[in-house]
């Protein structure tokens, strides 16, 4: 009985994960948010961007980025058995791919805050998968 209880409350979930569901997941998160990336930020690139047509193709991504984070939700949910593994995991992807993205494509450079977070992130996913 305190089992099922524990259960229910998140307390108890080993064994219940479908890491086929949570890798798709992982992937979809980064995927995603390099999407919203040059959705947000490639006006800081491109002219192109900065143009009627720029904000419009902006406007339009909202439609997928959105679908797949509703399905990243689904699936993660699904695969994790909880919902905060799930938020963390989104989390944790967009603060790996924002840093490498900057620096990729405006130059910021990598400092010891921006590492550290990198980690921190990696370590974040790392507790949600153990």
């Amino acid at each position: 009985m305190l089992q099922m209880v524990l259960m229910k409350m998140s307390i108890i979930k080993r064994g219940r994960m479908d890491y086929s569901k949570i890798v798709i997941t992982i992937l979809i998160f980064l995927f995603n948010n390099i999407l919203i990336w040059y959705q947000l930020n490639g006006q800081l690139v491109w002219k192109f961007w900065t143009t009627p047509k720029g904000i419009a193709l902006s406007l339009l991504l909202g439609v997928p980025i959105t679908a797949l984070f509703w399905l990243a939700t689904k699936w993660g949910y699904i695969g994790f058995g909880n919902l905060w593994a799930v938020r963390f995991m989104g989390f944790a992807t967009s603060m790996m791919t924002f840093p490498i993205m900057t620096y990729l494509y405006l130059g910021e450079p990598m400092t010891l805050k921006v590492i550290a977070t990198i980690c921190l992130a990696v370590v974040i996913m790392i507790i949600q998968i153990l």
